[in-house]
């Protein structure tokens, strides 16, 4: 109906007339304008243009109406975000956390004017939850408040969906677990010892809920390979918190700072190596092979991570102290092992007991000094003859024929710096012969040092 608005009334359906080459129009025809332009009216004359330009009033016209139309239009806003404010609440102040991130959006339904809310979106609306109601660790049902961030008269809010969220609060807590490897399934070869396995880790923090975090009981790593092994593995594994019915806790609330440990499984090479014992002060010629005595163990079993365990035959202890030895003696040592060698049965000590039988013991006196290592230029004396009371300890039949002149007393100057003077210096005593004999305790004498005296010769 709009295309004959614009028509001119009465106005021919025959073509404009032509103009002649000298500009006279033709007869019926209206004079060419001057510059070859394009009036107004000669475009409203072109069908054309005017079915054009009566669509685009149109157009306008119903726009205009559209937009002065006062009944209330209904539209929806997708994906409006919702948020958790702390600010002022009870949740804050008890500490309490969002356990999770809250991914619920929610749809708004607002009423107004169409060009008022087409150009709404989720950006002109603020979704809050309440937590008036969050007094306490726990899983509430929480209610979702909808404004508008911008006040305006042209639209409103009637509802929005969902109206609720559910919502987990809690502390968040960190607690550190030792480090438990287990490996049920891997064993040693014969002939080598499997240590306790360890990580590169000894401990886990565990981080999340307060009372998630407490469900844990232990924090493991299962190591399920079968095998036998004769050297040391190395391998890794993965971290699993179990509470202490051994079920694992798993929660996505739940952090630890190492997932993965390397795990080393010790293999050690055993032996089972003799014990020796090692004697000092031994007297001189004295028959050691001889010498009667029991250990409490006479082996130890030890282990070491390479094969130098191959080139040790035998674990020496002590010294014991010959002059300590008596009937029935019995001295503790302690076992130590060279670096690299460990002591598979956590035997720390061995005793070694002197037989009293077979030995008796008697008192002699010694009045025979030998001295050794004398300082040049120097006499030296004893101050007494003789020491007395030398308890000397032996095989039964030697003892019984001993006397004074089988006893020698060993005076070795080599330890002192001696100059004039009288000194009180240490004896060894000995039982002459080679004999199953000698004697118990520590002995000394006094000494008297004097200068040589220097003798000239006069010529007569």
């Amino acid at each position: 109906m709009f295309l004959g608005l614009f028509k001119k009334k009465d106005a021919p359906d025959t073509p404009v007339p032509v103009p002649k080459a000298n500009g006279t129009p033709q007869k019926g025809g209206q004079p060419e304008k001057k510059g070859g332009g394009v009036s107004i009216q000669s475009l409203f004359n072109n069908n054309k243009f005017v079915a054009l330009f009566s669509l685009i009033c149109a157009v306008l016209l119903w726009f205009t109406v559209c937009m002065q139309q006062t009944t209330d239009f209904n539209d929806t806003v997708s994906n409006v975000p919702v948020t958790v404010s702390y600010e002022n609440s009870m949740a804050q102040d008890l500490g309490l956390e969002l356990i999770g991130d809250i991914k619920t959006t929610v749809d708004v339904h607002v009423t107004g004017t169409r060009y008022a809310i087409t150009s709404l979106d989720a950006d002109d609306f603020n979704a809050r939850v309440s937590l008036s109601s969050v007094t306490k660790a726990g899983t509430y049902t929480l209610s979702i408040e909808v404004i508008s961030k911008a006040s305006s008269s042209d639209y409103t809010i009637t509802s929005w969906s969902p109206a609720e969220v559910e919502l987990t609060f809690d502390k968040i807590i960190s607690r550190t677990l030792p480090l438990e490897i287990i490996t049920p399934n891997l064993t040693a070869a014969e002939g080598y010892l499997m240590e306790t396995a360890y990580g590169d880790f000894d401990y886990i923090t565990v981080t999340g809920p307060q009372t998630e975090v407490n469900k844990i009981s232990r924090c493991v790593v299962n190591i399920p390979t079968e095998q036998e092994l004769s050297e040391t593995l190395t391998t890794t594994g993965t971290v699993t918190l179990v509470d202490e019915m051994g079920a694992a806790v798993s929660s996505e609330n739940i952090e630890y700072d190492h997932n993965t440990v390397t795990v080393t499984v010790p293999i050690y090479k055993t032996k089972e190596l003799p014990l020796n014992v090692e004697f000092v002060n031994v007297p001189r010629g004295f028959p050691i092979e001889q010498l009667g005595y029991t250990l409490s163990r006479n082996s130890i079993l030890v282990a070491s991570p390479s094969e130098t365990i191959d080139n040790v035959d035998a674990i020496t202890v002590g010294p014991i102290d010959f002059r300590e030895i008596d009937i029935g003696t019995e001295l503790t040592l302690d076992i130590t092992l060279n670096a690299g060698l460990k002591n598979v049965e956590n035997v720390t000590s061995v005793t070694v007991t002197f037989p009293t039988y077979g030995l008796s013991a008697r008192t002699l006196d010694l009045n025979n000094f030998v001295f050794e290592n004398l300082p040049s230029g120097y006499d030296i004396t004893t101050l007494s003859d003789s020491i007395e009371n030398i308890r000397v300890v032996g095989d039964s039949s030697i003892i019984a024929d001993l006397t004074q002149e089988d006893l020698v007393g060993i005076i070795d100057l080599s330890q002192y710096s001696l100059s004039r003077g009288r000194y009180t210096v240490s004896v060894k005593v000995y039982v002459q012969g080679k004999v199953l004999a000698w004697a118990v305790g520590e002995y000394s004498v006094s000494i008297d040092v004097v200068p040589k005296e220097v003798v000239s010769d006069t010529g007569n």
